[in-house]
């Protein structure tokens, strides 16, 4: 054996003999620890989404969808309605209101298309909308509270009969203030009959069709008014007129929903709301549209129309003639009829209908127009 291998073979048993004094040494000597457990398994996440549209970008992206295909849906005969509600999976649809002397066979109407964008089209039977004369008051039980129709204490509760004496009868929507003076609410064609009011004119309360009449029953005089555009190519968004009072209190009669909130609330499809008017006094309902575009009639002969953009549409049998001018506002009540964070906040301002459906302004840009705002309950005034 030659040197070399023999001094590899010394180290190798060296190293041999070294290892097992080492193993020996940790097998007697170390202490004694657990085993050591494999980590715990992490779960499988899958892997992340951008996340998709809000409901109110999804609402936003209708509304354009709608905005630019109006003109194309006006065209085709029998439409008078275009706006954006929901279906019944929460989803925004864009809504065509078709008179329903139109006729629409089973597939609807040619040139209405199913789908618009990525929304889907719903055309539904209305219409025509149109400003109603009053009608009669729903009778009234003794414990229902006082008849809307008639003639009321000073200061007289907001919802009850009002017009100028020159007109018919509508209802006093609620009290708004400019931070120093107070004012009575309504509708311009029921505090300027026939576009031809001025400033300065006397209103009362109630209405002349109920009875009122000038100096005995005067209210208040005419202030302010946005004049409707009588134009199927307008694009009026407020029927709303103010009239300087200390007369009217911001609450309703007894059976009534009591006071407004002075916050407002921006209508949705679906809402509950809810109205105290001169004909139907308390009434229940649901947004069914917003956003809409609506061709609505003024005049007993029918041939004037103006087309309204903007516009909230109320679902179902929620007003009748005489209720105009009436406010409408938010109901929010849980199953016990407690009531939530936003009920009776107004909506919108009631100014036409065909019956079935009730067409509004809404209340902010009433407001927004007069400079004032809802005196009501967290008013501060």
């Amino acid at each position: 054996m030659t040197p070399r291998r023999n001094l590899v073979l010394a180290v190798a048993i060296a190293a041999v003999t070294c290892a097992g004094v080492g193993l020996h040494w940790t097998l007697t000597s170390w202490p004694t620890r657990p085993p050591t457990l494999p980590p715990p398994s992490l779960p499988t996440r899958p892997p992340l989404q951008p996340p998709g549209p809000s409901a109110q970008e999804l609402l936003a992206a209708a509304m354009q969808v709608q905005s630019d295909n109006e003109s194309m849906l006006f065209a085709v005969p029998g439409v008078v309605g275009v706006g954006i509600g929901f279906t019944g999976a929460g989803m925004p649809t864009i809504k065509v209101f078709v008179d329903p002397a139109a006729s629409p066979g089973p597939r609807g109407l040619p040139g209405i298309p199913e789908v618009l964008g990525l929304f889907p089209v719903t055309v539904e039977p209305a219409g025509p909308f149109r400003v109603l004369p009053p009608e009669p008051a729903a009778p009234v039980s003794a414990d229902e509270g006082p008849v809307p129709t008639g003639r009321f204490d000073r200061p007289v509760p907001m919802g009850v009969s009002t017009g100028h004496t020159r007109s018919t009868a509508g209802t006093i929507g609620a009290v708004v203030t400019d931070g120093e003076r107070r004012y009575a609410l309504s509708n311009w064609h029921v505090f300027v009959p026939g576009g031809e009011g001025q400033v300065g004119d006397v209103l009362l309360q109630p209405g002349p069709v109920d009875g009122g009449s000038d100096p005995g029953d005067a209210i208040g005089t005419l202030t302010a008014f946005e004049p409707v555009v009588l134009s199927p190519f307008a694009t009026n968004r407020i029927d709303a007129a103010i009239a300087r009072t200390d007369e009217v209190l911001p609450e309703t009669p007894v059976g009534g929903y009591g006071s407004p909130r002075s916050a407002t609330l921006t209508a949705k499809p679906g809402l509950q709301v809810q109205k105290y008017g001169r004909t139907t006094r308390l009434t229940v309902g649901e947004v069914e549209a917003v956003n809409a575009s609506i061709n609505v009639t003024y005049g007993s002969a029918g041939s004037q129309v103006g087309r309204f953009v903007g516009q909230i549409m109320v679902c179902c049998n929620f007003s009748k003639g005489g209720d105009s001018g009436s406010l409408i506002v938010a109901r929010d009540l849980d199953r016990d009829g407690n009531a939530g964070p936003d009920d009776r906040k107004p909506v919108a301002l009631l100014f036409a209908g065909d019956g079935r459906l009730t067409i509004a302004n809404p209340i902010d840009l009433v407001l927004d127009r007069f400079d004032v705002t809802i005196l009501g309950e967290g008013a501060g005034r």
